[in-house]
């Protein structure tokens, strides 16, 4: 749209400006040529609609904007604004239309009004002096301005619509180029795809904010239950502390210990003290050594809960060390599961991703293939053809031998003799035509086998490149496969560490568990849950074989211990649940990498069939140059076939049209020898001379009327007919010379032709042979018809019909030229096409290695955002182990801990927010530079189509430029053809003059026999005077022993009746003209035309009518 609006600004600025610029000549002539006459003040008094046009100008800049790329309407306006004031009626007192009327009062053509106006104008200035003319030139330009005045206003406010818009969209494209990467509104598609890449920015932008806002969530509800556990933890703590405190009291105050001890006492202690009371008195003898038995006993309790507890502290330090190290070493199998995870997931991206372009590179091998062999199919049903085309000329060979043995054996060697020119002449054209159709085939053969060798080689790289990707794919595999297992093997060697559990010696027997325990790890894993189950017990054990009295003094220490086990326990049940999730995350490996292993197995036979397909392609290709190769010697052979095909068929139509001649020659014979048969009863002997006669009648016409001169004058005439017998004996000498001179040449143009089927390679140098002989045949054509005086005409017949052949052979070959020019243009055209396919490839490669480059950066992102995760976990568990260490301390090390744990999340928040923003901000660069890179691509691929597109519709024009010379060419053919038919024409024209002078020689051996017998004849001729023309036409039918019977009876000949020689009486001079007619004349029509005449000059029969016009049709 914006370039129409260009194209139509650009337009409107052009015509606008040549209007202002042939408004201002109009009016620079104007006010020259008015001067300062009394017009100008009255067409200004007239005309005060010029004042309002300026206070109309004056506000027309307002209305449209001055920032367009062409000039602003204001700047014209106030010069020449026409469109405006069509409206108003005040043109009546402007000097042009006053002009214009004055113009029509001159020519009598004016309108109503124009006439009212300027009669009053003429009255008002009646006294004034007559204005100088108008030229032509200036009333015609004004003409032209009153047609474009209605038109000047729609284009006027067209163009400040035009230009308003072009300053709104050149604003708009400002802003797009500062605000946006895009430059102008032509490209609606980039702006769809920029707000798309917007809309997916946004959208990752809330899913990153969603997931950190989730992970935030998940990480202060473990901050709270960290809490929660840290301060059970630290109540715990206080409560062994407040014991040991108690426990530590001096035992000299036995009153404040027993008070003290009584509360926390079971009712075992009530009781007994009961009892004593009821079975003795109450004496302080007896009393004092019991109370210090029992407080020697609480001391020795008291001690072995003092041991016990520091024991219990110690186990808890080292459960929580072993804890702390099995969470650690259980993060680090979780980054290293996920890794590996990561990196399968990636390597199974990958083989999927080479498996799609293994198939598609199979598919695309199976579609060439398929193409490959529809080829070789296409080559062996040429193949076929070929060999149809063959076995059909070698039986056109087989037919045209037997025809040219008939034909030999009835014409003889007089064909050969008469035919001999004629016969170099076809054969030159023939191999001139056969070495450019050679040329052709070679030419198309080379393209067709360059074709098909760039196709194999292509499906060759293509599989290279897939068994090398598939290789790739497999080390990959393997190289995953041997970190998996190194990985399984790392977290078993963990495990194995990890899983130790804690001791717990409460009583003597805590070693021998300690014991068990190491031989029951050994055992496997069972044997770890069994052991970990029995600790607790054990200790509950240990704690129930203390005695009695230590059970009375300190309950509340024993339950608190049991607690603590207790929680060992169930820390050492989850940790046992964590190691079988474990397993079973190992066992789904183990099932992943069987699948793998099967993938392998499919590649593998994916591999095996793409072997077989290579070897498939091999086997086409080798077949394919064994067609080619037989395909060149088919070609080679048909062609040696073509050349002696041509030749027979040459041969074969110069025999038909020497045997229609004959045929024609021997229907007219037997006419001759039916009608001399009831004339004389000696047919069987004239039939001879009576066929030659009616061929030459009008040379004979003429022999016929110098031999009644010979006759009149007799013996002087001999000498001079002797002398003539003389010249045409040197001339029959000299044409049997030259006939020996072209069976010579005749000899070597067939050893050239011998040449040139070996040898074709050096076929330059043939041509030049071939032009040599073209040349020495045309000069021994020449130096033949110098010699032959009589036949000039038909010489100057052949003359312009062999420029004409040279000609159409100029043209021939210039075609050929042109058709050899338009066939490197097209390999031209082709080599640029190939290049830019390579290039629209190339740039294909590249857009595909930035999307590769896209994944993998998009990888790369989930990896960072994986390892900032796993680091924000490991400082979670820093934080713990900190918060549980800093847990022993007083609650101010614990507001302290919690404040600086407030703190490291806020820095930690915020450092994640900072983070995920940047790593957004450049991911989302990263993104638009890869589209923007992609988007070139894009435009340089859609340019190259563009140019794909512009070959092949010049390509499209070559061939039909070509199918136009090959049209040409065929005409020019045809033409060629015509040549040659009206060059047999004159060629069996010449046969017939040969075989007039071997008549004439004939007649003259007659006349020498007649010379002899005329001193005996004279008497006879004074006598037969007057029937001297009767008496020659019947000497001229007859033959020697005619003459004979002639010399010895005359008197019979005599009797013939003169009736039928004035009847049989024919005007030759006529016929003669007719006949030159007749065969001069190519139309059809014509000669058809001229057949009746013939007729009746010849006395044809219906039949005879029939067969002439059966042949003219058939040419």
């Amino acid at each position: 749209m914006f370039q129409g609006l260009q194209r139509i600004k650009g337009a409107l600025d052009a015509r606008i400006a040549e209007e202002q610029a042939k408004q201002r000549a109009s009016a620079q002539t104007s006010r020259s040529r008015s001067g300062s006459t009394p017009k100008r003040s009255s067409s200004r008094n007239l005309s005060p609609s010029k004042r309002p046009l300026k206070g109309k100008d004056g506000d027309s800049p307002s209305k449209a904007g001055s920032t367009g790329k062409g000039p602003d309407p204001s700047e014209f306006d106030p010069e020449f604004v026409i469109g405006e004031e069509d409206d108003q009626p005040s043109r009546a007192g402007t000097p042009r239309p006053k002009e214009k009327a004055e113009d029509g009062d001159a020519t009598g053509t004016g309108e109503g009004q124009g006439k009212e106006e300027n009669g009053k104008a003429e009255a008002a200035e009646g006294n004034t002096p007559p204005a100088p003319e108008i030229p032509p030139e200036t009333r015609a330009r004004l003409r032209k301005l009153d047609k474009l005045e209605p038109k000047y206003s729609e284009l006027l406010r067209s163009y400040r619509i035009a230009h308003a818009r072009v300053s709104l969209i050149e604003a708009f494209e400002a802003s797009l180029r500062e605000n946006t990467p895009l430059t102008s509104i032509s490209e609606p598609a980039a702006f769809v795809e920029y707000l798309a890449q917007l809309n997916v920015k946004s959208d990752m932008l809330m899913e990153e904010l969603k997931r950190v806002s989730k992970e935030r969530d998940e990480m202060n509800k473990k901050l709270g239950e960290a809490e929660k556990k840290a301060k059970e933890a630290t109540e715990e703590v206080e409560k062994l502390q407040a014991q040991a405190a108690a426990n530590e009291v001096p035992t000299d105050d036995s009153t404040v210990q027993t008070e003290s001890a009584a509360p926390s006492s079971p009712s075992k202690s009530s009781k007994e003290t009961e009892a004593t009371e009821d079975e003795e008195f109450f004496s302080y003898d007896s009393e004092l050594p019991r109370l210090q038995s029992q407080l020697k006993e609480s001391e020795h309790k008291a001690e072995k809960l003092v041991k016990e507890n520091q024991s219990l502290k110690q186990e808890l330090s080292v459960a929580q060390e072993s804890a702390e190290s099995f969470m650690k070493n259980l993060e680090t199998t979780t980054n290293d599961f996920l890794t590996f995870k990561d990196q399968y997931t990636r390597a199974q991206k990958e083989n999927d991703d080479r498996q799609k372009e293994l198939g598609s590179t199979i598919n695309d091998l199976q579609s060439k293939l398929q193409t490959a062999e529809q080829e070789l199919t296409k080559q062996k049903d040429d193949y076929s053809a070929q060999e149809k085309t063959f076995t059909e000329l070698t039986e056109k060979l087989d037919s045209t031998s037997k025809e040219l043995e008939e034909l030999h054996s009835t014409r003889g060697e007089e064909l050969v003799e008469n035919h001999d020119r004629e016969a170099l002449a076809k054969e030159v054209e023939r191999l001139e035509g056969e070495l450019v159709k050679l040329r052709d085939t070679q030419s198309n053969a080379d393209k067709r086998n360059e074709t098909l060798s760039g196709l194999v080689n292509n499906l060759r790289d293509q599989l290279k490149d897939a068994g090398a990707q598939r290789d790739t794919a497999q080390s990959e595999l393997k190289q995953a496969q041997k970190a998996l297992a190194a990985a399984s093997n790392e977290k078993g060697a963990d495990e194995a560490k990890t899983s130790i559990p804690p001791p717990t010696p409460v009583t003597e027997s805590a070693p021998s568990s300690k014991k068990k325990n190491k031989k029951k790890k050994k055992g496997g894993k069972a044997a770890d849950a069994a052991s970990v189950e029995k600790t607790p017990s054990e200790a509950g054990d240990s704690s129930a074989l203390l005695s009695p009295s230590a059970a009375e003094f300190s309950p509340s220490q024993l339950e608190d211990a049991q607690k603590t086990v207790s929680q060992l326990k169930s820390d050492l049940e989850a940790k046992i649940a964590a190691i079988e999730r474990l397993e079973s995350e190992v066992a789904e490996k183990g099932n992943f990498i069987d699948n793998l292993h099967k993938k392998l197995k499919d590649e593998e036979a994916m591999r095996e069939e793409i072997e077989t397909l290579r070897q498939d392609l091999l086997d086409f290709g080798s077949e394919h140059t064994d067609a080619k190769d037989k395909v060149k010697q088919l070609q080679a052979e048909k062609g040696a076939l073509q050349e002696s095909l041509d030749k027979l068929e040459k041969e074969i139509a110069a025999l038909r049209t020497g045997k229609s001649a004959q045929e024609s020659s021997e229907q007219e014979k037997k006419a001759l020898a039916a009608e001399f048969a009831e004339l004389k009863a000696k047919a069987d002997s004239l039939q001879t001379d009576l066929s030659v006669a009616e061929k030459l009648a009008a040379s004979r016409f003429k022999e016929l009327t110098d031999m009644r001169e010979i006759l009149t004058k007799a013996q002087p005439e001999l000498a001079s007919l002797r002398k003539e017998a003389i010249e045409l004996r040197g001339t029959k000498e000299e044409l049997s010379r030259k006939s020996s001179e072209l069976r010579r040449l005749e000899g070597r143009e067939k050893d050239l032709m011998s040449e040139i089927a070996t040898y074709r390679t050096q076929v330059s140098d043939k041509d030049g042979d071939i032009k040599t002989l073209n040349d020495k045949i045309k000069q021994e054509t020449t130096q033949r018809l110098a010699l032959e005086e009589t036949n000039r005409k038909i010489q100057r017949d052949l003359q312009n019909s062999e420029s004409d052949r040279n000609d159409a052979i100029e043209s021939r070959e210039k075609l050929a030229k042109d058709l050899s020019r338009i066939q490197e243009d097209l390999k031209k055209s082709r080599n640029t096409i190939d290049e830019l396919e390579k290039q629209v490839a190339k740039l294909q490669r590249e857009a595909g290695g930035l999307r590769d480059e896209i994944q993998l950066k998009s990888a790369h992102m989930q990896m960072s955002t994986q390892e900032m995760g796993t680091q924000m976990k490991e400082e979670l568990a820093d934080a713990h182990r900190l918060l549980s260490e800093r847990s022993r301390e007083a609650e101010t090390m614990r507001r302290l801990l919690a404040d600086a744990q407030g703190r490291a999340d806020a820095r930690e928040r915020e450092r994640a927010e900072e983070q995920a923003s940047s790593f957004g901000r450049r991911r989302a660069r990263e993104l638009e530079e890869l589209k923007q890179k992609v988007r070139d691509a894009e435009r340089a691929v859609t340019r190259a189509q563009e140019d794909k597109e512009d070959l092949a519709s010049s390509e499209k024009e070559l061939r039909r430029q070509k199918d136009d010379l090959e049209r040409r060419a065929a005409q020019a053919n045809e033409e060629a053809a015509e040549v040659r038919t009206a060059l047999s024409q004159l060629r069996d024209a010449l046969d017939d003059s040969e075989k007039q002078t071997r008549d004439l020689e004939k007649e003259k051996s007659r006349l020498e026999k007649l010379q002899k017998s005329s001193k005996a004849m004279s008497d006879e001729l004074r006598a037969l005077k007057t029937r001297a023309a009767d008496s020659t036409v019947q000497s001229s039918r007859s033959s020697l022993e005619s003459a004979r019977s002639r010399i010895a009876s005359p008197t019979p000949k005599g009797g013939v009746p003169s009736a039928q020689a004035g009847d049989g009486a024919v005007d030759y001079v006529y016929l003669k003209n007719v006949l030159l007619q007749f065969l001069e004349q190519k139309d059809k029509k014509y000669q058809q035309q001229l057949i009746p005449v013939l007729g009746m000059l010849l006395h044809f029969d219906k039949k005879d009518e029939q067969r002439w016009t059966a042949a003219i049709s058939a040419k």
